[in-house]
């Protein structure tokens, strides 16, 4: 009965067994099955890829191939550091295709078995293929080959071209602010006040230059010289202005010979007789001079520092009467960006009268809403304010007066700032004598004379070498108590350096100037601190104006006495310019790269400037992927 039981049991195993073994030889069936069909496949995968990395890393000097030798002998090949497949691809770029076909058989055949068919293609242009039939598997390999394009030059120039010496063509505004005196005086002995302004020009070669004069003085005395320009040099009289008689104020456009201006230093004095009343300037006396500078680009910095000299006002009483007190407007601007901003100011007098008169009806004036007395206001000065800065009584004969950046700090104003200085006057009171003068010698004199001197911190328009020009538009039409006017910046502009505005008047009292993108011009850039505070230059916030070339920009100036703002008030705007361009396209040649950057170098300086001197920076490029392409090389293969 048990040896029964073991048989039976011997038996299941050895079924089992077969079961096991018929599963397992099943599954290698299958396995082998799947092995032969893909080995096929996964070794022409191989091959296409390893052709594709033997010719994209094997270099020309590497391969001792007299074929490739002959190339290289011939200066079919220039470089044989090239890859061979870099090669293929400059021949293929240059169109040489029956090169390029050449040399890649000559490169790959012998590499794969005759069996296998392959081709070497060009962005899906086929350089080379071996025919053969597919009958299996074809398989691609692909690389991306920079730097190269069909039909472009493998080897390009670039070029950049810098400035550092341009001739330009622009123009400067040289304003005379609102000064004067001369009280009373006759026909026979005027009272005179004479007006010197001071200033330098570089070696330019001027193109023209125009005198605007608003005055006011005795259009009927004998000819004189209104204005002297150069001790002399020229002259502009009172018959050349073609004034009829009267004592009133009188505005003229006087064109001048460039020949009165020298390089360096040079002087104008107006010389303005009265016999009524006193003799003055209006806001709108400016000179323009148009020229032509050589120089080199200037380098923008954050620290601005700049000493500002009044002009010399010297009075002298006519007739024996007394009236001699001067006064003088000083304008100084500082952009509303600045910081760290210092201001300190010197005031000097000559034979100024210490007043001691009793303070009755005669010893007193009228100013700032009240009745003051004369000999406690022999100085007088205002700064951004109807009320007085500072003042003296008791002045002396030549007095100096200074005020250091901690005394003027809480009147400075970001923009237009006005000084106003009086001596022993105050509008049309007056009570000085002989001859006074407001002094200021800035050649002879630079520590003891009149002066504003402004420290500020601004960050520079532009980080790079630029030019600057100024440019000048009249307001234009008709007289009128408000008048409007536009200017844009040219498309060559890059940024903008400053804008004024100079008002023109016969009579003033309060003006306001406002500034917009928009028309009507809204938003208030300046107004006169006190009557008759009314420069001839207004500083224009930049934020007020769009600075992109091109576009409007919108101006007003206002008289709020209902007096006229004569048409020729100016816009006097300042912009940049950048004297280089950055590398361009590329050039199969070296010279057409430099003649690119001179080119492109002179269309960003457009008509108002003219390189003189260029420095020219120039380079080959090869195999740099930001020359051509990319272009898709491709090794398939099959069989």
């Amino acid at each position: 009965m048990m040896a029964k039981k073991i048989k039976r049991r011997a038996l299941f195993f050895t079924i089992d067994a077969l079961i096991a073994a018929l599963i397992m030889i099943t599954g290698l069936l299958l396995m082998t099955s799947s092995y032969v069909t893909e080995q096929p496949r996964s070794t022409i995968n191989t091959m296409s890829q390893d052709m594709l990395n033997i010719l994209s890393e094997l270099r020309i000097y590497e391969v001792n191939n007299s074929y490739i030798q002959a190339l290289v002998d011939n200066g079919s090949i220039k470089d044989v550091n090239n890859t061979l497949l870099g090669q293929i691809g400059e021949f293929w770029a240059d169109n040489n295709l029956t090169l390029a076909h050449d040399f890649a058989m000559n490169v790959s055949e012998g590499v794969l078995s005759q069996v296998f068919g392959y081709s070497i293609i060009m962005d899906n242009e086929t350089i080379y293929s071996r025919v053969n039939p597919v009958k299996n598997s074809l398989v691609t390999s692909k690389k991306i080959i920079t730097g190269i394009q069909k039909s472009k030059p493998i080897k390009g120039y670039i070029a950049k071209a810098r400035a550092t010496t341009v001739r330009k063509t622009t123009n400067v505004v040289i304003p005379f602010s609102p000064a004067g005196a001369g009280w009373k005086g006759s026909t026979a002995s005027p009272g005179i006040v004479e007006v010197v302004k001071v200033f330098s020009l570089p070696n330019v070669t001027l193109n023209n230059a125009t005198a605007y004069l608003s005055l006011h003085l005795d259009r009927g005395s004998t000819n004189w010289n209104v204005a002297n320009i150069n001790n002399g040099l020229c002259t502009i009289t009172r018959d050349d202005m073609n004034l009829a008689p009267g004592n009133e104020g009188v505005f003229r456009v006087i064109h001048l010979n460039t020949s009165c201006f020298l390089e360096g230093n040079n002087s104008i004095r107006l010389d303005l007789r009265n016999n009524g009343y006193n003799a003055h300037i209006h806001p709108g006396t400016f000179f323009i001079i148009n020229y032509n500078q050589t120089e080199q680009l200037q380098n923008l910095g954050w620290e601005h520092s700049e000493r500002i000299y009044f002009d010399n006002v010297n009075s002298t009483q006519g007739g024996g009467v007394s009236g001699a007190g001067p006064w003088v407007i000083t304008p100084f601007h500082i952009p509303t960006d600045a910081t760290n901003i210092s201001v300190s100011i010197q005031v000097a007098g000559r034979g100024i009268r210490d007043y001691t008169g009793t303070c009755n009806s005669a010893g007193r004036f009228s100013g700032w809403g009240g009745w003051r007395c004369k000999k406690d206001y022999d100085y007088i000065i205002f700064l951004n304010d109807e009320v007085p800065f500072a003042s003296n009584g008791t002045p002396g004969a030549n007095p100096r007066f200074f005020y250091s950046p901690s005394q003027t700090a809480s009147r400075i104003v970001n923009g237009t700032n006005i000084i106003s200085v009086y001596f022993n006057n105050y509008e049309d009171d007056y009570w000085g004598q002989n001859t006074e003068m407001i002094y200021s010698d800035q050649i002879n004199n630079v520590s003891g004379s009149s002066f504003v001197e402004v420290n500020y911190t601004s960050p520079p328009v532009l980080p790079y070498g630029v030019i600057e020009i100024r440019q000048v538009k009249e307001f234009g039409g008709v007289e009128n108590p408000t008048k409007d006017s536009n200017f844009s910046f040219p498309a060559e502009a890059e940024g903008v350096s400053s804008v004024f505005v100079h008002p023109v008047e016969l009579y003033s009292y309060i003006t306001r100037v406002y500034s917009d993108t928009g028309y009507p011009p809204g938003h208030l850039v300046f107004e006169s601190p006190s009557s008759r505070a009314v420069p001839t230059s207004v500083y224009i916030p930049l934020e007020t104006i769009d600075t992109t070339p091109l576009m409007l920009n919108y101006e007003r100036i206002q008289e709020t006495s209902g007096n006229d703002v004569l048409p020729n008030s100016t816009i006097d705007y300042g912009f940049y310019m950048r004297g280089f361009v950055g590398y361009g396209q590329v050039f199969s040649s070296q010279g057409e790269s430099v003649e690119d950057a001179i080119a492109r170098l002179q269309e960003v300086l457009g008509s108002y400037v003219n390189a003189s001197d260029i420095v020219i920076e120039n380079t080959s490029m090869s195999g740099v992927p930001s020359l051509w392409g990319p272009a898709v090389a491709e090794v398939r293969v099959w069989n």
